[in-house]
């Protein structure tokens, strides 16, 4: 129900489950969740508070209302009784949102602030079952963020929203090596405008209640929180044994939040430097988690005093470590560093066993990382005279680190939608990858180095460009155009290019040949040697018309361009017409100046074909084949007879109907299909009611209708080729001349 005050919950449904009778049954219960999660959304921390009932359904055939359940019914009773109104948030303002975490629920309150006064908006809240349950404090937060996210998704698309809290969910969420569990958590999240903000002072009672237990009574003056001025406590212990090396950490907050975390060394260390060891991952991990005041406790005299300043390092690997203890220190507004006995620090002595254990017991709690070499050790890498010049990633670094966006609305709105997935991490900028965790940015100077060291380097073996960016991905590089600049390097460098294999794709797409009208072009080619038949011929010349599919073929005894002029004076001008061009490859029966002469006499343009490309007389070379193929299936062991079945071949094609045109070649030359020997073997329709008369007139209409078969027949090879181009298309690999 909408009031000038706000958002208030149905009276009848407040009713509903304050006149509920006793419950006796199981169905009584079921009713009473039912009606509260009716009014959810206005009950602060309702999993939390129906816990009793939800045990009660857990066992239906077991049913027994206890005291327990009784007492949970009466608080919920009395908070209906006054419950809160809820608010409706304004467009463009930023939103709000509470965590609470309990043993068996998680809850989350989105709330907006109006003249210092924060309203609720929203209540969520979940029962957690039995792997949820035991899930570290700061998870469970971060559950309820995620479930907060995924109910409440149409607030946190048009909202920007600030999480408030006192626990380190950013940099848990944003940590490298976290657990998959968060990582997908923390992509989902990406997609949503979410900042982290340290909790402050509550200006609401409705909000002080329902942060609990989680906020001192004084949180809801506008003072500073004590714990923000309460260090950090940190437990390191290293241990030094046969089985192998480690270290334990026992981090724990003002609030009583703890971190553990288990080392193991992948070297051998000494007993000292597993401690040295030891105090610097406690010390990084707190510097990551955004911890300014710590009390560092270990239980070696000889790392205490070297920290305190009490004594001088003579070991080189002991001024090492004393070295990177000093870089560290800076980053702390307070630290210190004090001696206890090994019994005051229990816990980070079994985690530091733990590690050099064959197995690690299952604590949910705990962290476990593999150390490979010692942090003092010295990397072999390579100097690299980085610009300090605004690039690609200086917008985001601005954003992330100083808070500054562009002057431009549109690019700054645009700059925080892409920030969300990249981090930035000890001055270095990190981007989110599906593939790992996180990416490593590179400036342009670092990336042209990191391309060729994969590429050409001790270990390149020269890949091509696709699989080198693929490579520099999964080491854990990232820049916007690494995989176009890794195929530009690729297609420059020369080695490459002369010893990569021969590609057999297309380099150009398709052209196709085309004819105006029948008998206009002709494609002509030789065939042979052939086994020698009758008269010594022993090759065949052949001529097709690209329009009809009309083949012309005679067998030749030598191949001279006095048989070739013969050849085309007699099958094709004598027979069609002068045509307009004839296509041939370069032999030199073709291109040569007798056979020039006869082109020129009679007006035909003469093509020959690429030298390079012997695909452009195509049409020549498939009748060829069809030619072949056919004196084959004919003669079998008697292939000196191929003159004389040469014949029926050719009339078996002639009378075939083509798949480009969809008509036979005599169709598209006369007119009328051609009357075959079948149709006198089975006499077919038209030899059944053959009339002289009727006969001259049906070929005269058709002789009239011709034309209209031809056109048909262009159309149907336009389609054609159209359908060969697109195939032929998709497989075009372009090779532009360099």
């Amino acid at each position: 129900m909408v009031s000038d005050r706000g958002i208030e919950a149905n009276p009848e449904k407040i009713s509903a489950v304050q006149n509920l009778r006793p419950l006796q049954t199981i169905r009584d219960v079921q009713r009473l969740s039912g009606r509260i999660a009716a009014l959810s959304q206005f009950v602060s921390k309702s999993a939390e508070k129906c816990l009793p009932f939800f045990r009660v359904l857990r066992d239906p055939k077991g049913f027994s209302w206890s005291e327990e359940c009784q007492a949970a019914f009466d608080r919920l009773k009395e908070y209906l009784a006054s419950p809160p109104l809820i608010s409706k948030p304004k467009d463009g303002k930023s939103l709000y949102l509470y965590l609470a975490a309990a043993p068996g629920a998680v809850n989350a309150v989105l709330v907006r602030e109006e003249e210092q006064v924060q309203r609720p908006v929203y209540y969520v809240s979940k029962v957690l079952n039995d792997a949820e349950g035991r899930y570290p404090e700061v998870e469970k937060l971060a559950y309820a963020l995620i479930i907060a996210a995924r109910k409440l998704r149409s607030y946190f698309q048009a909202h920007a929203i600030k999480v408030l809290t006192d626990q380190p969910l950013k940099q848990v969420l944003a940590k490298p090596d976290t657990s998959g569990r968060l990582i997908k958590w923390s992509v989902e999240l990406d997609e949503h405008d979410v900042k982290f903000e340290a909790r402050p002072a509550i200006k609401s009672q409705v909000l002080a209640d329902f942060v609990g237990d989680n906020t001192p009574t004084e949180c809801v003056e506008e003072n500073p929180s004590e714990s923000e001025r309460e260090s950090w406590k940190l437990s390191v212990d290293g241990s030094s044994c046969i089985t192998g090396s480690g270290a334990g950490v026992h981090l724990v907050s003002p609030s009583g939040w703890t971190l553990e975390y288990a080392l193991r060394f992948g070297f051998k260390a000494t007993n000292n430097e597993a401690e040295w060891e030891a105090l610097i991952a406690g010390l990084t991990i707190a510097k990551h988690l955004e911890v300014r005041r710590i009390e560092v406790s270990s239980d070696s005299q000889l790392v205490v005093g070297l920290a305190c300043g009490e004594y001088e390092p003579r070991e080189d690997s002991m001024v090492k470590y004393l070295s990177h203890f000093q870089s560290l220190k800076p980053t702390f507004e307070v630290l210190t560093v004090t001696k206890i006995p090994r019994v005051e620090k229990a816990r980070a002595d079994q985690l530091s066993k733990l590690a050099t254990a064959g197995e690690l017991e299952r604590n949910q709690t705990m962290m476990v990382h593999y150390l490979d070499r010692p942090t003092i050790s010295e990397a072999d890498v390579m100097d690299i005279d980085v610009s300090q010049e605004p690039n690609w990633m200086t917008p985001f670094i601005c954003w992330l680190r100083d808070g500054i966006l562009p002057e431009d609305p549109a690019e700054a709105s645009k700059l925080v939608y892409r920030a969300n997935i990249f981090q930035l991490r000890d001055g270095i900028l990190y981007q989110r990858s599906f593939s790992f965790p996180w990416l490593r940015c590179l400036t342009p100077v670092e990336a042209d180095y990191a391309l060729r060291e994969v590429h050409e380097g001790v270990c390149g073996n020269h890949t091509g460009g696709r699989t080198l960016s693929h490579k520099l991905v999964r080491q854990g590089y990232y820049w916007p155009t690494l995989h176009q600049d890794a195929v530009d390097l690729v297609r420059r460098y020369d080695k490459c290019q002369r010893n990569t294999n021969i590609s057999r794709r297309p380099s150009q797409p398709l052209t196709s040949i085309t004819a105006p009208w029948p008998f206009a072009q002709w494609g002509m080619d030789f065939v042979g040697p052939l086994p020698m038949a009758t008269g010594q011929r022993k090759f065949l010349i052949v001529a097709v018309d690209y329009f009809t599919k009309w083949v012309e073929a005679e067998p030749l005894t030598t191949i001279t361009e006095k048989n070739t002029e013969s050849f085309v004076w007699k099958s094709i001008i004598c027979r069609f017409g002068v045509p307009r061009i004839i296509v041939s490859d370069n032999g030199k029966q073709f291109n040569c100046q007798a056979f020039r002469d006869f082109c020129q006499e009679w007006r035909i343009e003469h093509r020959l074909a690429s030298v390079a490309y012997p695909q452009s007389n195509g049409q020549a070379e498939v009748i060829n084949r069809e030619i072949i193929s056919g004196l084959k299936k004919r003669l079998e062991d008697s292939k000196g007879r191929w003159t004389e079945e040469l014949p029926s071949v050719l009339w078996a094609y002639r009378t075939t109907p083509r798949t480009t045109t969809g008509e036979s070649p005599f169709s598209l030359c006369f007119g009328a299909e051609a009357m075959i020997p079948v149709e006198i073997g089975v006499q077919s329709p038209r030899v059944v009611h053959f009339t002289e008369q009727n006969n001259e007139e049906g070929l005269r209409c058709l002789l009239d209708l011709v034309g209209e078969l031809r056109d048909k027949a262009a159309i149907r090879v336009a389609a054609y080729q159209q359908r060969v181009s697109r195939y032929y298309n998709k497989r075009v690999s372009p090779r532009p001349l360099r």
